[in-house]
């Protein structure tokens, strides 16, 4: 069984070229990364309607490994040239620019994937003049309600980027703002050496909120209830969305997996979907 975790993509291209395309070359192309004395590299790459499915490998291109020599029982170098060590599942919904990527515990970290797929994309289109990162999206809204309990907030930072495709009612006039004015990347950070620290006020939430569906990140700097120093933010791992793929679903081909994992690219789509 695969956990896997479901993140935005976001793609900021300055000619305003159509991002499905310009997407879908950027994955298919044939860059590698090195890191550790391993490389990576996407393969396998099938693109189904608004979907697109792969896998992202980590591999040994030294042939490193050991072999058993029987006539001797005595273990010897020579390992297999471009053995792959790990192979990690993903699937894309272009339309909502969600990504959803298995994590190998120990061989390909979630941190690792993010850093990775993105170095990828960004050497496959090397030269091309855009934008191109990977966030985490938290269940709605466990930042926001931990946010709210926190007594005496001495420091909130939020950073943010301009939604794609939807925006939704809690925050979109932030997110208009920030399209209205050309801005691509936005950073705020509130102190306080008040007594009873940083008030959240309706439109910190709204950031907030904006940063939870996946558009940024945020965190505080606060008190909890035993008057403890705490740090909370939306890059807590108990706070983002998952969901299990198990094994036999995999093996079933794109088309299973599309069925399986929509409902949770569903949830992710009505939380940006407008009540008017």
């Amino acid at each position: 069984m695969s956990k896997m975790f479901f993140n935005r993509l976001h793609l900021n291209i300055v000619d305003n070229r159509a991002k499905k395309p310009f997407l879908i070359d950027g994955i298919k192309s044939a860059a590698s990364e090195g890191f550790n004395n391993y490389s990576y590299k996407i393969v396998e790459v099938e693109t189904k309607g608004s979907y697109i499915k792969g896998y992202l490998i980590k591999y040994d291109p030294y042939g490193r490994g050991e072999v058993l020599d029987e006539s001797t029982d005595t273990v010897k170098q020579g390992g297999t040239v471009n053995n792959i060590v790990a192979k990690s599942l993903f699937l894309i919904n272009i339309d909502e620019m969600v990504i959803a990527f298995e994590e190998i515990k120990n061989v390909i970290s979630k941190t690792m994937f993010a850093r990775m797929f993105t170095n990828l994309f960004n050497n496959n289109q090397k030269g091309q003049n855009f934008e191109f990162s990977i966030s985490s999206i938290s269940e709605k809204y466990s930042f926001i309600e931990k946010a709210r309990n926190l007594k005496h907030i001495k420091r909130v930072s939020i950073r943010l980027v301009p939604s794609n495709p939807n925006n939704a009612d809690l925050w979109r006039t932030t997110d208009e703002k920030m399209q209205q004015n050309g801005i691509t990347k936005y950073k705020e950070v509130q102190e306080s050496t008040e007594k009873n620290g940083i008030s959240l006020d309706d439109e910190t939430i709204a950031k907030m909120a904006m940063s939870e569906d996946g558009y940024g990140f945020a965190e505080a700097i606060g008190c909890d209830v035993e008057g403890n120093t705490v740090t909370i933010s939306t890059a807590k791992r108990n706070q983002e969305i998952t969901q299990i793929l198990p094994d036999n679903v995999e093996k079933s081909g794109m088309d299973k997996i599309i069925q399986y994992l929509n409902v949770t690219f569903e949830k992710i789509k009505q939380r940006t979907s407008h009540q008017e």
